[in-house]
């Protein structure tokens, strides 16, 4: 018998952090409808029924569906609330995902945008999609006897008829990715720098990495180069405080030393940069990209937020490459670099001038 491994953290109420000897996954949702999307590129979307045993499953490759509502958003900030092991598994889960960020990619590589225009549709429209059908496989099957008889009234079939609804908001969801993938796969082919844009645009790049962010904009340098400027509040993502049990198992809470604070905050700055190229690379015919992040702080005298400029990095896409994000550290990984930071481990991050390219 192989030996097997699998531990779940949460990061809150609907998402949990999955890891086993096949890989790491991060799985969403209610009970009776939740989607998982692993690192090898694959959602699958379960459809169930709790008490009952009945589920559908639906695995879909992420190369052929690269927009299906809510697949990669992955962080929510622990509330802090619950027993003293809850409260210390979900702030060591916040921290491990916020210093992490580097190791994952949003949209997988090599996409055959040719395969993804000239995908079928994955229903008719005007018919029931794969969700509803077999949620009404399920109801049909199940009444009226059998139900009855074991649970003494109409209360599951109630929640079945529930499942075939939320199935056909699946199904137009479906839908909805297949069309917009088609879109986004003619616009990519146009090789036209004007037509990325718009991909991007529709994409909503900004607003995936906008868990993590303020504001992104973009735009070209030249026909293989892209500009990106980002604005962040490292605030916003990293508690002042750490949180512990005690040997009696009570809760301890004690404010993280600057050296400690600042490594997590440049883990995290790092972790954006490269996660962003990454995502790039991955879906534009590019060669390098250009990053520029700044940070919004509150100045202690007025109050008021105030953007400074805290790195400036010229990634290329061949060194990139080379390396296997999953085994280093993100901040030793911008020194491949040319780029442009002042970083003090017990102030963190100073002003700096744009690196000049």
């Amino acid at each position: 018998m192989g030996f097997n491994f699998r531990k779940s953290i949460s990061l809150g109420k609907l998402f949990k952090f999955n890891l086993s000897k096949s890989g790491a996954s991060v799985s969403f949702g209610r009970k009776g409808f939740r989607q998982s999307i692993g690192t090898s590129g694959n959602a699958r979307t379960t459809i169930s029924l709790p008490g009952t045993g009945l589920s559908y499953s639906k695995s879909i490759n992420a190369k052929k569906l690269l927009k299906m509502e809510n697949n990669r958003k992955v962080f929510q900030k622990s509330d802090g609330g619950g027993t003293p092991e809850l409260v210390v598994n979900n702030h060591l889960a916040d921290i491990a995902l916020i210093t992490s960020l580097h190791r994952y990619e949003d949209y997988p590589r090599d996409i055959d945008w040719e395969e993804v225009k000239e995908e079928k549709e994955p229903y008719s429209q005007g018919q029931d999609g794969p969700f509803a059908k077999e949620a009404k496989k399920n109801l049909e099957a199940n009444r009226p006897g059998f139900f009855k008889r074991i649970f003494g009234g109409g209360t599951v079939v109630h929640e079945l008829e529930q499942l075939v609804a939320e199935g056909k908001i699946k199904d137009e969801a479906l839908y909805a990715a297949w069309k917009n993938n088609k879109t986004l796969a003619d616009k990519i082919l146009h090789e036209d720098k004007n037509a990325y844009l718009e991909a991007l645009e529709d994409l909503k790049l900004s607003e995936e990495m906008g868990s993590y962010m303020r504001k992104m904009d973009f735009q070209y340098s030249d026909d293989d180069s892209l500009i990106v400027e980002m604005t962040l509040s490292i605030d916003d993502f990293i508690p002042e405080e750490y949180k512990a049990l005690t040997p009696t198992g009570k809760l301890s809470v004690k404010k993280y030393t600057k050296t400690d604070y600042y490594e997590i905050a440049n883990q995290f700055v790092s972790g954006i940069i490269l996660r962003t190229a990454r995502n790039l690379f991955n879906l534009l015919p590019i060669r390098e990209v250009f990053i520029n992040v700044s940070e919004i702080e509150k100045n202690k005298y007025s109050g008021l937020e105030e953007e400074e400029l805290i790195v400036s990095i010229l990634l290329d896409k061949e060194t990139l490459d080379k390396i296997v994000l999953k085994n280093v550290n993100p901040d030793e990984t911008l020194k491949n670099f040319r780029y442009e930071m002042d970083f003090v481990k017990t102030k963190g991050f100073n002003k700096i001038r744009k690196l000049e390219i």
